[in-house]
């Protein structure tokens, strides 16, 4: 095993990072986690979704408890507004599916509470990496303090200092829209029950939507508890984003709006779409909502996911648009193959070479299968009321190949 003893930093302490932490340190590895902010991570409350089997992988693995809270969906509903079908839209294909639907910070306190305080060092940002010998990495903090480590692992997110540092000619690519999201409590609701049957993703010209239930703030998934997350695609110019990010106070973010961020004017032109384009049902869950935030869509290809002994994971690596429903699974997944491969190798080189290979090809593939997607569901959308679920079917298995699934490898622990 070439973990044991291995002193290992890690940057970023999110979904990916921690999970990065919890197996390097099963692996024997002596890791340190750079976090450059506080608490805050604990409150994200959009929801995300993941295979069913994959939840109960988790829970083998001891990365989420047993009574992990998550709402299971039964389908995908991909619908259309229609003159006639104007309230719940016309049902082009009903997929089946077994999905589980959580809330995205209940997956992020269970894997955070099962790093050590004593790893997990909040309020360290990591300003520089230099590689000081074949075998030594020294990591710079904005503080001043250097540490110096035989391994590094960013697991910092889109805009990771890891990649530029290790591949400055990587460029981040804008996919030309935006992810425009939201929450509703359903007791807010006028009616709760065509969600019932899983995630609806009503299509419309130049995007479609995605709305499904998540646990509530305290877990609950009894009828009335849960809330309603939901999101749309909308085109903004890549020359009008700057305008777009820029909050109600006047500061411009850097591809994001936060929740309560948003100037009232845009919310309003944005729910002045929605109501254009979205079934009644769907569009009054929008309107009802406040606090609406967005990010833009961003993809990138990686050459590698190592150099030397730095380690991209995560979104720090190559990281795909959110229509592949795979950012959280892809960072576990980068993260359980690192331990898994340095368990199983006895030259750390040889481990994360094979580890590189694989992730590198795989998450690349994800990218490419994220593109498709986009074009198909959001710049090349067809209308889907002229369409059944034997052409929906194959008018989609036409413009997309669909990767190899992702599958998070077994493992229990006593």
């Amino acid at each position: 095993m070439s973990g044991q003893g291995l002193k290992v930093g890690i940057v970023g302490g999110s979904i990916a990072g921690c999970t990065v932490a919890i197996e390097l340190l099963r692996a024997g590895c002596e890791v340190t986690l750079f976090e450059r902010t506080g608490d805050e991570l604990k409150d994200r409350g959009a929801g995300i979704g993941i295979p069913a089997a994959i939840l109960e992988t988790l829970i083998q693995r001891d990365l989420v408890d047993a009574d992990t809270a998550y709402f299971a969906g039964r389908g995908f509903t991909r619908l259309w507004r229609t003159p006639r079908e104007h309230r719940y839209g016309y049902l082009a294909w009903d997929q089946p599916a077994d999905l589980a639907l959580l809330n995205w910070g209940g997956l992020y306190r269970n894997l955070r509470k099962r790093v050590p305080d004593s790893v997990y060092s909040a309020q360290h940002r990591v300003v520089n990496l230099r590689t000081e010998a074949e075998s030594q990495v020294r990591v710079e903090l904005a503080d001043g303090s250097i540490r110096t480590f035989d391994l590094v692992v960013c697991a910092d997110g889109y805009t990771s200092i890891g990649r530029r540092k290790l591949f400055p000619e990587t460029s981040v690519e804008y996919a030309g829209y935006v992810l425009w999201r939201g929450l509703l409590n359903e007791k807010d609701m006028a009616e709760s029950e065509p969600l019932q049957s899983g995630v609806h993703s009503p299509g419309y010209p130049g995007g479609h939507g995605i709305f499904y239930f998540v646990p509530g703030a305290d877990g609950s998934v009894a009828a009335g508890t849960r809330v309603v997350n939901w999101g749309m695609y909308v085109g903004v110019t890549e020359s009008s984003l700057g305008k777009f990010f820029t909050d109600k106070d006047g500061v411009l973010h850097e591809g994001s709006l936060a929740p309560g961020a948003m100037p009232q004017a845009t919310e309003e032109e944005l729910k002045r779409k929605a109501k254009e384009r979205l079934p009644d049902y769907y569009e009054e869950i929008v309107e009802r909502s406040k606090n609406t935030f967005a990010y833009a869509i961003y993809d990138c290809h990686v050459p590698a996911y190592r150099r030397g002994r730095i380690c991209l994971a995560g979104d720090a690596g190559a990281f795909a648009r959110p229509h592949t429903a795979a950012g959280a699974l892809k960072s576990i997944n980068d993260a359980i193959a690192l331990g898994e491969s340095i368990k199983a190798e006895d030259s750390l080189e040889e481990a994360l070479r094979q580890w590189d290979a694989s992730r590198t090809e795989t998450n690349n593939k994800l990218v490419t299968y994220g593109n498709q997607l986009g074009r198909a569901l959001v710049k090349e959308i067809p209308d889907w009321s002229t369409m059944d679920a034997k052409s929906m079917q194959s008018w989609f298995a036409s413009i997309v190949e669909i990767p190899a699934p992702m599958q998070v490898k077994e493992r229990a622990h006593g």
